[in-house]
């Protein structure tokens, strides 16, 4: 049997049969995942179909919301194209990337992806690609706690989109606004939202999408207080999620109609709820959702006075918890910890437990401030004018978190028979600080991670800056890209781990070896950008063949036998009629006749030595 996606040679959108699968996708997905991996491309099959393969692949992954294989199956599909040759599909498959890692707990990641795609889609009046965007950058936003920017970009879609059906259609963007709404606490909000998305997936028996919505719905309704309809509708959506074969669409559910029953203090339906949801999650591999289970199983125990099950679950779910990705959670159980030493009689311990919360809780907010700082910093440049408004907001929450703090250590002074009203305290003050917290903003930095150098994004508008300010004042401008000689086959001879080595070590003498005043950027894996201010051609010339001289001398530092580590360098001259794209072009250019010249060497666009004249 052929292959389940049958694309054309060059793409502007899905082939009809990816579209086919994706409407299936909505009320069968076990039966896409299953044709797909019964069909996967064969040997001859083109790049630009198995891009389109991975990338419906990586859709049904996500539906069925299995987030590290969505991830693994969309980087997949984009490593058989590149953005030159197929600039849509690529970008489309960046996007279902950010989707899987936004339900990975990584939306950080795929920030600069989105923004991309939503640049390049505006570039090429590509209106399906904006508005799909558009709806994946709100669920960015939603995830990193920025709520207002995330409204900005779903209520543009929303207003925007002349979609019935598909991701970016009204219902489907409808309920994504009550997802946001229902992240940040105003459930009421989010109730009409979900209600328009449930009356659609109803209407066009999309089962699938009628399941999470009205997941969202019943979520909603519960933390209005409408707990009966919030069950039933839940209830509703987990029979649904089963009949699809979506266990763990049911794992999810079960986990929330066991909130429900602790909510009605039917703490043995709640326990039976949790340990179905315990067994369904027990494969996937995800330790958030087990340290959820464990914890609530650990609160179940506590409102059962059952001491001994409660220490049971509180190991299981320290087990799950890792401290620097989850340190709300961290908070959590060590308060629930401090109660169950306070009910078991054990006073010193319960103080013991709640001074530990006490100062987990500091120790985090200390290291949220520099985060909130570059997070709106990062925000300012989707949102620039919002961005003085949320800096002042968040130093005003941080100003209020550190009054608490000292409010909650003078406490401490009090005496040992008020222990227990103490860890009362804290676990509400626990619970506000943690939703105040879902607020805060997380670091997006104008530098490469690996490196330390200036990144892709921050070198180029360096470029297009000086360039203007060179032309303006009259002073001379170099402009060069350096490329790492068979960096490609140091990966591959000797690990990922030699080749960032060797990049580190090439930023090490790139900083002893330049001026303060040069600047450099890492452009592309092996590829760095070189600004050199107020620098004529030939000390230009001069000081990148001495560069290129140190990064031969660099295999010697490595010490790695064998290894022989070489730089091709491309350089120009800034000229009046030039901007900074035109001057990277001419970079590229020299930096390819010094690749096909022999590499290792500093080559000189041919029209630089005419302008520096």
């Amino acid at each position: 049997m052929p292959s389940a996606i049958a694309a054309e040679a060059v793409v502007f959108e899905f082939s009809k049969q990816y579209e086919a699968l994706t409407l299936q996708l909505n009320s069968e997905p076990q039966q896409v995942l299953a044709e797909l991996l019964a069909n996967p491309p064969s040997a001859d099959t083109s790049d630009t179909q198995k891009a389109e393969y991975y990338a419906i692949l990586s859709d049904t992954y996500y539906a069925l919301t299995y987030p590290q294989k969505a991830i693994e199956s969309a980087r997949q599909g984009l490593a058989y194209i590149n953005k030159q040759r197929e600039p849509w599909l690529y970008h489309n498959l960046r996007l279902i990337e950010a989707s899987a890692l936004e339900m990975a707990g990584k939306p950080f990641e795929a920030l600069n992806k989105v923004d991309a795609a939503i640049g390049w889609a505006q570039e090429n009046e590509d209106e399906k690609t904006y508005l799909l965007g558009l709806y994946v950058r709100g669920s960015l936003f939603s995830s990193l706690n920025e709520y207002n920017a995330a409204a900005e970009s779903y209520l543009e879609a929303y207003n925007q989109t002349t979609y019935y059906t598909g991701k970016t259609s009204k219902a489907n963007i409808a309920g994504m606004i009550g997802v946001m709404y229902e992240n940040r606490g105003d459930y009421a909000l989010a109730i009409p939202y979900f209600a328009e998305a449930v009356a659609h997936a109803r209407k066009n028996d999309e089962s699938l999408n009628l399941s999470i919505v009205l997941y969202g719905l019943g979520s909603a309704n519960f933390r209005v207080g409408n707990i009966e309809i919030g069950e039933a509708q839940i209830l509703e959506s987990a029979d649904i999620a089963k009949s699809l074969g979506d266990t763990q669409g049911v794992g999810y559910a079960l986990k929330l109609l066991a909130e429900i029953s602790i909510e009605k203090q039917d703490y043995a339906l709640a326990e039976q709820r949790l340990h179905e949801a315990s067994e369904i999650f027990a494969n996937s591999e995800n330790k958030p959702i087990d340290f959820q289970i464990a914890k609530s199983l650990f609160v179940v125990a506590l409102a059962q006075h059952n001491y001994q099950k409660a220490l049971r679950y509180s190991r299981i779910a320290k087990v799950n918890l890792d401290p620097n990705l989850m340190p709300t959670e961290a908070i959590q159980l060590t308060s629930l910890e401090g109660k169950l030493a306070a009910e078991q009689g054990d006073y010193q311990a319960a103080y013991a437990h709640s001074s530990r919360a006490l100062t987990l809780s500091e120790k985090y907010h200390e290291s949220r401030s520099a985060e909130q700082i570059h997070t709106v910093r990062a925000i300012y440049k989707v949102r620039a004018s919002e961005q003085a408004n949320q800096l002042l907001e968040h130093q005003n929450r941080l100003q209020r978190f550190a009054l608490n703090a000292q409010e909650q250590r003078n406490m401490y002074l009090w005496s040992f028979i008020a222990v227990v009203l103490l860890v009362c305290c804290l676990l509400a003050v626990m619970v506000y600080r943690v939703k105040s917290q879902s607020r805060a903003l997380v670091k997006l930095a104008t530098t490469d991670d690996l490196t330390g150098l200036y990144n892709r994004r921050y070198i180029i508008e360096q470029l297009d800056r000086q360039v203007i300010a060179a032309n303006r004042y009259g002073y001379d401008l170099c402009v060069a890209i350096i490329d790492l000689d068979f960096f490609k086959k140091i990966n591959d001879s000797y690990g990922h781990a030699v080749g960032d080595q060797v990049l580190l070590e090439f930023s090490s003498v790139c900083s002893e070896n330049l001026r303060r005043t040069d600047l450099l950027g890492r452009i592309g894996g092996e590829e760095f950008l070189v600004l050199l201010p107020h620098t004529t051609l030939q000390d230009g010339y001069n000081a990148l063949d001495s560069l290129r001289c140190k990064v031969s001398q660099m295999s010697d530092v490595v010490g790695i036998e064998g290894l022989s580590i070489s730089a091709s360098v491309g350089l120009t001259f800034n000229a009046p009629n030039l901007d900074g794209m035109q001057l990277m072009a001419n970079a590229d250019i020299a930096l390819y006749q010094a690749k096909t010249g022999g590499r290792d060497q500093v080559i000189i666009h041919p029209t630089s030595s005419t302008s520096a004249s």
